[in-house]
C-alpha cells in the first residue's frame, strides 16, 4: 500500500513537471508579443500625460503674462501675490510637464530601456 502511494505521489509530481514546464513554454513563446504589447501600452498611457503637461505649463505661463500685464497697466501693487503664485505655479508645471515628457520620449526612442524600468517598477 506504501508503494502505490508513492508510487502515485511521483505520478502526480511528474505531471505537475510537465504542466509547469509547458507553461513555461507557453509563456516563452508569447514574450516577445507580450512585451510589444506592453510598450504599445505605453506609448497609449504616457502620451496623453506629457500633452497634458505641457497644456498646463502653456496655460500658467498664460496666466502668469496676463497678470503681469494686468498689474503693469492698472498699477496695482497688491498683485504680487497673485504672481509670485503664478511663477510657482508655471514652475510647478514646468516640472510636471518634463516628468512626463521624459517617460513619453523614453518609450518611443529607446522602448527597451523604458520595458527594463517598468519590469524593476514591477517587481518593486
Amino acid at each position: 500500500m506504501k508503494e502505490e502511494l508513492q508510487n502515485k505521489l511521483v505520478e502526480v509530481l511528474t505531471s505537475m513537471q510537465s504542466a509547469v514546464t509547458k507553461a513555461g513554454d507557453f509563456a516563452a513563446e508569447q514574450l516577445p508579443d507580450i512585451a510589444q504589447q506592453y510598450i504599445a501600452y505605453g506609448r497609449i498611457v504616457e502620451v496623453p500625460f506629457a500633452i497634458f503637461g505641457w497644456l498646463t505649463f502653456a496655460g500658467f505661463i498664460l496666466m502668469s503674462w496676463r497678470l503681469f500685464k494686468h498689474a503693469a497697466e492698472a498699477g496695482d501693487e497688491d498683485s504680487g501675490f497673485m504672481g509670485i503664485f503664478s511663477l510657482v505655479g508655471t514652475g510647478l508645471a514646468g516640472l510636471f510637464a518634463m516628468t512626463q515628457s521624459r517617460d513619453a520620449i523614453l518609450v518611443y526612442v529607446a522602448p527597451k530601456v523604458w520595458l527594463l524600468k517598468e519590469i524593476a517598477h514591477l517587481i518593486k
